[in-house]
């Protein structure tokens, strides 16, 4: 390569010498001819000879992608038998809910003769042991525990069944379990207060006036009591548990089918059970409002009877006016709150 040829096309240009000489094997490789040919040809000053700048493209570089197959997922569908017949569902509960209630029943029955009893007494024509009570903290306690053991048993009657069992599932939340449990244990639990300290429970009337009222009962016969009554209402309960469940592995439209025959059943039994609740609620508040203002009577019974009538005219008003849970509640609130505040007026003008 001629160094004198590129020294003067570098003064001429005022292109780097490196450049030029880079540029003239460039195109010399090009076209196939020799490097001082071409240095030749720009330096004659022909139109033909501009200094050509090497210009370097990087080729792309080829990046591999790598796709990532689908990673196949296994979908395993539930398998559901379909529902057994209701007899063995029936035998089953009964079986379990007999044994929970004689386990709940014994629990029951240590539980309120350890902490219920204020004294023991032994009876000296029979040599019965009999204890003093107080009636209504018998009644309630023995209510809110078998309350608590109810919740218990519909909550864990259609796990176990399901579990162990083909084709004794039922479509029944925890949540309706629970108060499902607590209806029936408020329920059962007061019925059973009641029976035995009616059917043993003795009330020994005060003989002088400043003398208190003294409840006695039979120790072993309140013992077994409790604990027959619960096995026999631990049972039903089991039995209502599995009953009034809807069934799983039902099709389509007898699910549906199912779902409305047990609203059905649940509605009428729980509207007038709730109806005599509430109205046994404020009927004991008015009552005592009566009993401990006896010359306010004839007022508050007024007042009383002309807020159910405003209500209930106001209901037949309307005949479109569909009346829910909420407004049945809210009047309940209104009655109770209305008979506080009379007894309030009273109370602070007798």
């Amino acid at each position: 390569m001629d160094e004198k040829l590129i020294e003067e096309i570098s003064n001429t240009t005022g292109v780097p010498q490196m450049l030029v000489s880079r540029s003239a094997q460039a195109r010399a490789e090009a076209n196939g001819v020799d490097v001082n040919s071409i240095l030749s040809s720009w330096s004659t000053g022909s139109p033909a000879a501009p200094v050509a700048t090497e210009v370097v493209e990087e080729a792309p570089v080829a990046t591999e992608v790598v796709e990532e197959a689908p990673v196949a997922t296994e979908v395993v569908e539930e398998v559901i038998e379909p529902p057994a017949d209701l007899f063995s569902k029936v035998a089953r509960a009964l079986q379990y809910g007999s044994l929970f209630g004689i386990v709940s029943g014994f629990i029951q029955a240590i539980a309120i003769s350890t902490y219920l009893y204020d004294g023991l007494i032994l009876e000296s024509e029979t040599f019965n042991l009999i204890t003093e009570y107080k009636k209504t903290t018998y009644i309630i306690a023995l209510a809110l525990l078998t309350t608590f053991f109810a919740v218990l048993n519909t909550v864990n009657v259609k796990k176990l069944l399901e579990s162990n069992f083909i084709g004794h599932g039922v479509k029944t939340t925890d949540r309706e379990s629970i108060f499902q449990g607590i209806g029936m244990g408020l329920m059962f639990g007061s019925v059973t207060g009641f029976y035995i300290t009616s059917s043993i429970g003795q009330t020994i009337e005060p003989i002088l006036p400043e003398d208190p009222t003294v409840f006695l009962l039979p120790v072993f016969g309140s013992f077994w009591r409790i604990i027959l009554v619960s096995t026999v209402f631990q049972a039903i309960i089991s039995v209502l548990s599995i009953v009034l469940g809807v069934p799983k592995g039902l099709e389509f439209f007898e699910e549906e089918e199912a779902v409305i025959i047990r609203n059905r059943i649940t509605g009428s039994a729980v509207i007038p059970l709730s109806a005599i609740l509430v109205g046994g609620l404020i009927a004991a508040l008015i009552s005592q409002v009566f009993i401990n203002f006896h010359d306010y009577a004839p007022l508050f019974a007024l007042i009383i009877s002309a807020a159910i009538l405003i209500f209930s005219a106001l209901m037949s008003a309307g005949p479109k006016i569909k009346i829910t849970k909420n407004e049945v509640l809210i009047t309940a609130l209104g009655l109770i709150t209305l008979t506080v505040i009379i007894a309030s007026v009273a109370a602070s003008q007798h």
